[in-house]
């Protein structure tokens, strides 16, 4: 494929996709310290203990407070100042689903959000990012713009194959065009490796959770799990079974009595490259049997490396020094969307002033005839 066509693919390409490119970057900016912005926007009064309650005591208190319905899962807080947030169906409104913050070290349920959170800052900038406010069709969508976002990457780099020679060239004193042009081989080519990340890990979420896995109607079914049951029982096991298990996620039955409860989370000495849902284990809730076990330290490459797709995506795997550096690395799309498009701006105003000027021309030279 010659030049010219690899440039008009990639101008397509760019054009079709610079809204998204720019929406995923600041919302990916944003989304590194998300639950950061979210506690300093909207502080809540959480603590006044040293130690969180246990599992068990805080589902007894929670069902005291909200009665009448069932826990579908619980996510553990891994920011002290944050609420846990528990995902609830109420029995008069089985298909309807509430989020509950929960004060872990009270007990006390000081607020509620829409199952996909959206009515906080962090859920409308997550939903945004991933769904564009559409739901699972949204999700497919962003998918395929994903898609595109690594055929872009891929024919930038076919274009600029000898970038070496202008990696660090940024023309201020020539036009416009230039500087533009500078900047986003300048973005597009040192932040390459940012770009192939988040393209391909982005890319990969939608289309296995859109096309790959199955997902049946949602059929609520109360009474699954009983305070009789205890939390705490299965999260010693887990430990058990995993050293140095800590937990980040419940799921609870709530579909069907052969529905197992799973404790999700990694181990306390895990690599920076292991997600904090990667290694889990399944339970039968009423005999406390153990359905599967996870450790994530211990399967094949291939599946660790898939849950390093979370770490990798936001930036997590070394403290603030990665979600720095990914907040800088998210606004590289927005840039390259901007810059891209304002090359294509520029080049089409002078082919239309070039155009006007050869045929105003044409005809100053036919009157002189």
């Amino acid at each position: 494929m010659k030049a010219k066509h690899w440039y008009k693919l990639h101008l397509v390409l760019g054009l079709f996709g610079s809204l998204f490119l720019l929406i995923l970057g600041i919302t990916g900016s944003l989304l590194v310290y998300g639950k950061e912005i979210q506690s300093f926007l909207t502080p809540m009064e959480i603590g006044g203990s040293e130690k969180r309650l246990g599992f068990d005591t805080l589902y007894h208190q929670f069902q005291k407070q909200v009665p009448d319905g069932s826990i579908a899962g619980w996510l553990v807080s891994d920011i002290v100042d944050q609420p846990d947030q528990i995902w609830y169906h109420h029995k008069e409104n089985p298909n309807q689903e509430f989020v509950y913050l929960l004060d872990p070290f009270q007990g006390n349920v000081i607020g509620s959000l829409k199952d996909d959170r959206r009515d906080s800052f962090y859920g409308f900038l997550l939903v945004l990012h991933y769904s564009l406010f559409m739901g699972g069709i949204g999700y497919f969508i962003t998918g395929c713009f994903a898609i595109i976002y690594l055929l872009l990457v891929f024919t930038g780099i076919k274009l600029y194959k000898r970038f070496w020679n202008s990696l660090f060239r940024l023309r201020f004193k020539e036009s416009f065009q230039i500087l533009f042009s500078d900047l986003h081989k300048f973005v597009g080519i040192n932040a390459v490796w940012f770009h192939l990340i988040l393209a391909i890990t982005g890319g990969w979420w939608s289309i296995r959770d859109t096309l790959i896995r199955n997902h049946p109607e949602e059929k609520i079914v109360h009474g699954l799990w009983s305070e009789s049951k205890s939390i705490e029982s299965l999260l010693k096991k887990s430990k058990i079974q995993i050293p140095g298990f800590q937990l980040g996620y419940i799921s609870f039955p709530h579909h069907s009595e052969d529905e197992p409860i799973g404790l999700y989370g990694n181990r306390f000495q895990s690599s920076a490259w292991e997600s904090r849902y990667g290694s889990y284990v399944l339970f039968i809730p009423n005999t406390e049997d153990i359905v599967r076990k996870v450790d994530i330290s211990k399967v094949s490459l291939l599946t660790q490396v898939l849950d390093a797709f979370r770490p990798l995506h936001f930036g997590t795997f070394a403290n603030h020094f990665s979600k720095i550096l990914w907040v800088m690395g998210g606004l590289t799309p927005a840039i390259l969307s901007i810059s891209g498009f304002l090359i294509f701006y520029k080049k089409r105003q002078n082919k239309i002033k070039s155009i006007n000027t050869r045929t105003q021309s044409f005809s100053l030279g036919s009157n002189i005839r």
